[in-house]
């Protein structure tokens, strides 16, 4: 790490867990079938499980 340390996205920069599973719902209805979360260290994203079981519950199950 540099010695003066990493400057962060601001808050209002980042998706939120909706705004992702939204996202993420939009594209499997276009036939995309393989979604990567990636930027920055994405595993320790509060809420990383149930953001995954989301998207993965939307992408087995469809939206409605």
């Amino acid at each position: 790490m540099p010695s003066e340390g990493v400057q962060l996205s601001p808050k209002e920069h980042i998706l939120t867990d909706d705004e992702i599973i939204r996202v993420a719902s939009l594209f499997v209805r276009s036939g995309v079938r393989k979604i990567r979360l990636t930027g920055g260290e994405p595993t320790v994203r509060k809420g990383l499980g149930t953001l995954i079981s989301n998207t993965l519950y939307f992408m087995y199950h469809g939206t409605g």
